[in-house]
């Protein structure tokens, strides 16, 4: 049997379920299915430790996703069936039950095997590996008749199958190879603080201590470690750690280290596959490194980012990974990474079970928090330790404070941010609110710039706390000299035909002016007037685009596709920014020709959005922000008085801010908090405290962060006529600076009088 499919997803986990929903939910067209191994449909693995062996969930309460969600979405679920091989040359994949299947775009998300214990008596019936529903129905009817429970290792699913067993009466010996628990969380505290907590609830901890073999009489009755000790037992449970599960990829051609190796985007070195959740060694842009995350939460986010770069979005990770854990009556979590980790603060009392660990590592210099532990901690807490980590900020001066409880993380989390607006010629007068911002020592952490203002914003993130003086002289550079004349207003208007006619030197060339010995050039084939070549050598003198990745400022700039009619954005802490990233911002049409970067084609992203705030809001999450925006075209503005005019405010409307969506929606977060914490109210404590270190919950509740907005408005100045977009004549780009360095010291001076 030969089918051909355009989105084949092969594993039937929380990843793949949440890559088909996420196909769907964005309009995609074509054949979605998945292959699950397994007879059941995708169904969330972590209750399998918890309340499933406990009773307290049934196997239909672990679906991901209803059986009529699949069948209204027109998704193909074939259970029970395996994926043998991928052959990328051919676009195919054999099966075990499905025969030969083609793809047009292809998702491995097929998760990992438990690792194996290799000693004699390993295969004895009673000692169990949990993975699977089916392992752990396996599991469940063992328990029932058990008195006696060995669990070997202490990861987290060890950890937690440890708690479970004790729940349910079971005795309970931990055999740990470390010489302390969780060993992946690298902390003494930690472990110190668990090792007692389990041993008051019964359960023994044997440390530093591996398996030398089981025995029993057709079923295994004890174990016998390393040492020499024999213990008694009726059932054992292996939790040393896992393995991607690629077998099926051997003879692929596909490149596998640790997992399925993709870049941020979650993209092979085959440009059709791509690899998401337990099996993925990607590359994360927030530790510029590549990992391999096994959790839920990491599964979910993959799998819609999977799906998203598959429908051709090129969206980059850019999340700080969580690991949540519920054993007994408490709950955990655990973010980042502790690769690179040298030092430990602890905050809060373990005594008072009530402390969080952070884990700081050096970079650049700097002293950054890499991951944090966290117990029974404010929820603003976790969502400032994650923006710390995220936006790599320096603790150096307050590492003495971070041990004390009463010291808000939060208020280190704030980031400062600017947003430049596009606007031709006008974006000099952002070069004169920048040097008024520096002179009062606020530089950004964040620079977003649209069009013109993406210029000036890859000038301030290539020259961090000194891009006062860089776009003075890059404005200078692009700056024309035209004739004088008496009239002002008549300067201006011949000053905007002379751009017109004959361009900007250093910016962009008429095309009229330019050879056309080949009819392709001819001005039937234009897709544009002018031509921006010139840009490019002047944008390289002023920003070093192989160190934007290390500047201390992250640039976000936005282009809109020519083709899918999405604003994409462009992140300096994700990917590598070029100058062509930059020119794309500002590729207005008909003026500029659309920019093409890895095949695709990009417009000015002013055409969708000129005042980003979304896009800031949306990678900051839960950050305290304070924006400085500056508006090169005000909201309000006197009735035009003829065409000319009316064009020119249709103009300025078009490219206006336009915030008040945002401001709306986080009205409406407000509220669904405050619901979700009313309904929160009625549930019993210890409910209650397993929803809060969900990551959903982390990240989407607790009090929503401050976000001061401070505008710096181009109001324009006396005899500005409706073509001042594209005046570029050195007298109205001087104005223009000083107009912009006027206007944003009476604007700081009047907010920090407010603030004495």
């Amino acid at each position: 049997m030969t089918t051909e499919v355009d989105f084949l997803l092969i594993g039937g986990g929380l990843a793949s379920a949440t890559a088909a929903k996420t196909l769907r939910e964005q309009g995609a067209e074509g054949s979605v299915t998945i292959l699950a191994a397994e007879p059941f449909l995708p169904y969330h693995r972590p209750p399998l430790t918890k309340r499933f062996l406990l009773g307290k969930q049934t196997p239909r309460n672990l679906s991901v996703l209803k059986e009529v969600y699949f069948r209204d979405q027109n998704v193909q679920v074939l259970q029970g069936t395996r994926a043998l091989a991928i052959e990328p040359e051919h676009r195919r994949v054999r099966t075990d039950r499905a025969g030969e299947l083609y793809y047009r775009k292809l998702l491995i998300a097929t998760g990992c095997r438990p690792r194996r214990l290799e000693v004699p008596g390993a295969e004895l019936p009673g000692i169990f590996y949990l993975r699977t529903l089916t392992d752990a129905k396996d599991l469940k009817r063992a328990m029932a008749g058990a008195q006696q429970a060995g669990v070997i290792g202490s990861s987290f699913i060890a950890m937690e199958l440890a708690a479970t067993f004790a729940e349910q009466g079971i005795k309970t010996t931990l055999i740990a190879r470390e010489d302390r628990l969780y060993s992946k969380l690298d902390s003494p505290e930690v472990s110190a603080f668990f090792a007692d907590y389990y041993s008051a609830r019964g359960i023994e901890i044997i440390f530093s201590e591996t398996v030398k073999a089981f025995r029993g009489n057709g079923r295994v009755e004890r174990v016998i470690t390393r040492s020499g000790q024999e213990i008694a037992l009726d059932l054992v449970v292996v939790g040393i750690g896992v393995d991607p599960d690629l077998g099926f990829l051997a003879d692929s051609g596909i490149k596998v280290e640790d997992g399925v190796l993709v870049d941020q985007y979650l993209n092979t070195d085959h440009p059709n596959i791509y690899a998401a959740g337990d099996v993925a060694h990607f590359f994360d842009p927030v530790f510029r490194r590549y990992r391999r995350v096994e959790h839920w939460d990491n599964a979910a986010k993959q799998g819609r980012l999977a799906a998203l770069n598959m429908l051709g979005q090129r969206q980059a990770y850019r999340v700080v990974s969580y690991f949540y854990s519920h054993v007994f009556d408490l709950s955990f979590n655990f973010l980042g990474d502790t690769t690179e980790v040298n030092e430990r603060v602890l905050r809060g009392s373990p005594k008072e079970r009530s402390f969080g660990v952070l884990y700081l590592g050096e970079a650049s210099g700097e002293r950054r928090l890499q991951a944090m532990f966290f117990l029974k901690r404010p929820t603003e807490e976790a969502q400032a330790a994650e923006s710390l980590i995220v936006n790599h900020t320096d603790l150096k001066g307050v590492i003495d404070k971070l041990p004390d409880s009463a010291f808000p993380l939060g208020k280190l989390a704030v980031q400062t941010v600017l947003i430049l607006q596009g606007g031709g010629a006008l974006g000099a007068f952002e070069s004169g609110v920048v040097r008024a911002l520096e002179e009062r020592g606020i530089h950004p952490d964040l620079v977003a710039g649209i069009s013109i203002g993406a210029f000036n914003a890859a000038i301030i993130a290539g020259n961090p706390k000194n891009a006062g003086a860089a776009l003075e002289a890059f404005w200078q550079e692009l700056a024309i000299d035209t004739p004088m004349v008496p009239d002002e207003r008549l300067r201006r208007q011949l000053s905007s035909w002379q751009s017109l006619m004959l361009g900007s030197p250093k910016f962009f060339r008429p095309r009229w002016f330019l050879p056309m010995l080949h009819p392709a050039q001819w001005p039937l084939h234009w897709t544009s007037f002018y031509d921006p070549t010139p840009v490019r050598a002047l944008l390289a003198r002023y920003v070093d685009f192989k160190r934007l990745k290390e500047s201390p400022v992250r640039l976000l700039v936005g282009a809109v596709n020519v083709e899918t009619a999405e604003l994409e954005t462009f992140d300096s802490y994700n990917q590598e920014i070029t100058s062509d990233h930059i020119l794309a911002s500002g590729s207005l049409p008909p003026g500029f020709p659309w920019t093409t970067i890895d095949g695709k084609h990009y417009w000015d992203g002013g055409i969708v959005s000129n005042t980003p705030l979304d896009l800031v809001i949306d990678l900051l999450g839960c950050t305290g922000r304070k924006v400085y925006i500056v508006n090169l075209y005000p909201n309000k503005n006197p009735l035009p008085q003829d065409l000319v005019e009316v064009m020119a405010r249709r103009d300025e409307i078009f490219y206006s801010e336009k915030i008040e969506r945002d401001i709306h929606l986080q009205q409406l977060l407000d509220r669904y908090r405050q619901l979700v914490e009313e309904i929160m109210g009625r549930l019993e404590p210890r409910l209650i405290e397993q929803i809060k270190h969900n990551p959903l919950y982390l990240q989407t509740m607790g009090e929503a962060p401050p976000l001061a907005i401070t505008r710096i408005v181009h109001e324009g100045e006396e005899g500005e006529p409706p073509s001042k977009d594209y005046d570029f004549s050195r007298t109205s780009i001087e104005m223009h600076q000083r107009e912009g360095y006027r206007i944003a010291v009476q604007v700081l001076d009047r907010e920090a009088a407010q603030h004495v």
